[in-house]
């Protein structure tokens, strides 16, 4: 054999040796849509938080199979941003799929330009229940759908604060506030819907602008109606206006209970100080009781919650909960099936996923809707066992207490201390 083909032949095998490897370590690459500047950011890095520490825990883990998870960042402040911002993704970086988004307005926009542009979305916490009845097919809504944040804060209501409040369900006088937005209107009008069921009658049933700078009207219009229960839904900079105005007009009610967005926000806190002990939020769970849960999903629990407080100095808000559920399972159920990483092989693997409540961190299990749900045959891509329930603001933090497999704590403060005994 000469010298020179000696030589070709080490240098093929070394190309060998070396190219193989480089292949297969190719990155697998996901656009993460989320608002991380403007009005909804707060909440939208708690979320790009929660999902860093699931990209670090599963690529500590050797990735999916083999190969490491790469994010690439989208700052979808509004939908008109969402929408281009998902749009740039996808034609200049080549991404095939995207999650997100926080909010229902951002979730519409990015999964609208994710179905336009053939790329495969999973939404982890947007909740709007048009998200998922568009007739798309590569839209997957992983969180629960708005009518089950309504439904939760109602059947707590029945169930329970009506009790402790010793009071029959139909003597309570029941108010309905809800911001006029995506998230706000769907969630209102499953409420109104919902307690038609259960004979129950709302004494004030008003939705408002969630930018509005003076809530001084509608404080007043609900100390005419004095409600013995108030349920809100607002994002953080109304809930904080709502509740200073509410002290401020000494507008006082047995029980409030927030429904997720600004009532389950960790800054709220921040914003009004103890004024937020005894609400109680309509929400993801933000932790939930640990017998509820799969063994293995407990352990990955238990390293998400102590890696999340450690590097925020605080629990988790239920919607970061929600995110890092949401995005988990799509790293150790449906990455690890995909060939192609195709958004139709995507979608077949998503459909075929059958995953009892209790698989996911925050109580959820996975099965969705396509095109064969009895309630909405229209309806394709909806997660049927997503958990929400309540928990509520406490001193020490927050607690969920409802339904009772979930709760890690009993209800304390009903009815609530008026606002000159807190």
């Amino acid at each position: 054999m000469s010298f020179f083909l000696r030589l070709a032949i080490f240098a093929l095998s070394l190309f060998t040796i070396t190219a193989g490897p480089v292949a297969a370590q190719e990155p697998i690459r996901i656009g993460v849509l989320l608002p991380l500047t403007g009005p909804f950011a707060k909440n939208g890095l708690e979320n790009w938080e929660a999902m860093q520490i699931a990209r670090d825990m599963i690529n500590e883990r050797g990735g999916v199979n083999g190969r490491k998870i790469e994010y690439l960042q989208g700052d979808a402040t509004n939908p008109n941003a969402a929408i281009s911002e998902t749009e740039r993704l996808i034609t200049r970086e080549g991404i095939k799929i995207t999650t997100g988004s926080f909010a229902s307005p951002l979730a519409i926009a990015v999964s609208q330009a994710a179905e336009r542009n053939g790329v495969f979305h999973w939404e982890t916490t947007g909740a709007a229940e048009i998200i998922t009845r568009r007739g798309f097919k590569h839209t997957f809504q992983v969180g629960a759908p708005a009518r089950k944040y309504g439904q939760a804060a109602v059947d707590f209501v029945v169930e329970d604060l009506a009790k402790r409040l010793k009071k029959p369900v139909a003597d309570l006088k029941i108010a309905l506030l809800w911001e006029n937005r995506a998230f706000g209107k769907s969630v209102g009008d499953g409420i109104r819907a919902y307690v038609e069921t259960k004979k129950i009658k709302l004494v004030y049933d008003e939705g408002y602008d969630q930018f509005a700078t003076d809530m001084t009207p509608i404080v007043q219009k609900l100390k005419d109606a004095a409600p013995d229960v108030l349920i809100a839904i607002s994002f953080p900079n109304d809930a904080i206006l709502f509740q200073r105005k509410a002290k401020e007009l000494n507008l006082n009610v047995a029980a409030f209970v927030g429904v997720s967005a600004g009532y389950s926000s960790p800054d709220l806190r921040t914003s009004i100080g103890d004024m937020v002990n005894g609400i109680f939020v309509a929400d993801f769970p933000p932790k939930v009781n640990p017998n509820v849960l799969k063994p293995e999903t407990r352990k990955v629990a238990d390293e998400f919650y102590k890696r999340y407080e450690a590097k925020l100095q605080r629990p988790p808000a239920g919607h970061a909960a929600a995110g890092f559920s949401a995005i988990w399972a799509l790293f150790t159920e449906v990455l690890p099936k995909a060939k192609t990483f195709q958004p139709d092989e995507l979608r077949e693997i998503a459909l075929k996923l059958d995953l009892p409540e209790g698989s996911l961190v925050n109580g959820s299990g996975i099965k969705f809707t396509n095109f064969d749900w009895a309630d909405d045959t229209k309806d394709a891509g909806q997660n049927l066992r997503a958990s929400i329930g309540v928990w509520q603001w406490t001193k020490q933090g927050n607690e969920q207490v409802f339904p009772p497999k979930l709760a890690t704590h009993e209800a304390i403060d009903v009815p609530m201390p008026d606002w000159n005994k807190r």
